[in-house]
């Protein structure tokens, strides 16, 4: 890659962000195969103020982190994969997921996403479990055919731009479990992320560069924090240089590997659960240096930076991934999305409403509903 004089430091997104008001989260994996999460819990917004970091991973409403969950012992998701999948290792998932995924019509579910007024759409492309849902060149050494065998996300993503939507794709930079055997538990098992060996940090930066050679994205959306890797302003420099009208989010923060040494981690552990706390307050990630807008989780509050244009992602209900034992009272209603819309498009804030297919790749009939609903009130 060749450097440029592209301005990595813009903090504003190009003109088409500015005149959307809503997208598409897509969270669809492995974990949409056991599909399971607690409900008799809070949303995340409501966990994060009211409950310590420990508590919140302990029951975590996130059908998404199954993964995560069932490595610690005593909690729903622990006992639930116990009852019906025994010894089972969560990558076993694999195997029914990819049988799965070839029968996925994504211009279904473009349609369904123009029809109810979206603009742009963001799928996941890894979560933190690691699977991938292209066949990337830079395949998992810790676990073979750790990815779809076919190119899904070009799939989605020729389908969204022949819709007229907008295309990102979300990758988990600082977090991949096929990385780690141990579970996040608190603060700083979130913040530092795997061990970040020079394996992963390549792993990592090759895949973001894959995902902008063939896809182009419109939106780079990171989630956590990046690895101590020193060449994520070159990235970010390739990105806009192939993509000038595309924009990055805020969860790109670093943190230096000698915070990973044990020692110094159990320092910044009682560091980390301070900010977390202080965070969670806010409901903000922590600044980056390079973003174009910023994010929050679930709740909408007051925006205080006027200037600074911010997306609030969240679920239909109380998880990203899809949840089986959601309850109808768990969903939101049509109208509570448009009154989050209302509420956030005057301070400049932007909806994320996630969809959360099946292990079969159909949206499931409550959240179509509600789908179907926001096209008719638009």
């Amino acid at each position: 890659m060749s450097e440029s004089n592209v301005n990595i430091h813009r903090h504003q997104p190009p003109a088409w962000f500015k005149q959307a008001d809503f997208g598409i989260f897509i969270h669809w994996g492995l974990y949409s195969v056991p599909a399971f999460a607690p409900v008799a819990t809070e949303d995340f917004g409501k966990l994060v103020k009211h409950q310590s970091i420990r508590y919140l991973y302990e029951h975590t409403p996130y059908a998404e982190w199954y993964a995560n969950s069932i490595q610690i012992k005593g909690t729903a998701a622990y006992q639930y994969h116990h009852d019906h999948y025994g010894n089972q290792p969560y990558s076993q998932f694999a195997q029914t997921f990819k049988k799965s995924a070839r029968q996925v019509d994504p211009s279904a579910w473009a349609q369904a996403f123009v029809k109810a007024g979206a603009k742009y759409v963001v799928l996941v492309t890894k979560h933190h479990d690691g699977f991938l849902l292209f066949n990337s060149q830079q395949t998992n050494p810790n676990i073979a055919d750790y990815q779809l065998d076919f190119d899904f996300v070009g799939a989605l993503a020729k389908a969204c731009r022949q819709a007229g939507l907008r295309f990102g794709v979300y990758y988990s930079s600082l977090l991949d479990w096929t990385f780690t055997n141990k579970p996040i538990r608190n603060g700083a098992d979130l913040l530092l992320g795997n061990n970040n060996t020079k394996a992963y940090m390549d792993y990592c930066y090759n895949h973001w560069l894959e995902l902008i050679e063939r896809y182009h994205p419109d939106i780079l959306w990171s989630d956590i924090g990046y690895p101590a890797d020193t060449r994520l302003p070159a990235l970010f420099d390739y990105y806009y240089q192939v993509v000038p009208d595309g924009m990055v989010n805020d969860r790109w923060g670093q943190f230096p590997n000698i915070l990973r040494h044990p020692p110094m981690r159990a320092l910044f552990n009682l560091v980390a659960n301070v900010v977390n706390h202080r965070r969670n307050q806010q409901n903000t990630i922590p600044k980056a240096k390079y973003y174009d807008y910023r994010t929050l989780e679930y709740n909408l509050q007051d925006w205080p930076d006027k200037q600074t244009y911010f997306e609030i992602c969240r679920g239909m209900d109380k998880s990203f991934g899809y949840n089986q034992f959601s309850r109808p009272e768990d969903y939101i209603t049509p109208a509570e999305v448009h009154q989050i819309i209302a509420q956030a498009v005057p301070q400049n804030g932007r909806l994320l409403l996630n969809v959360g297919p099946d292990q079969n790749g159909t949206i499931p009939a409550y959240q179509l509903q509600i789908l179907k609903e926001l096209a008719q009130k638009r």
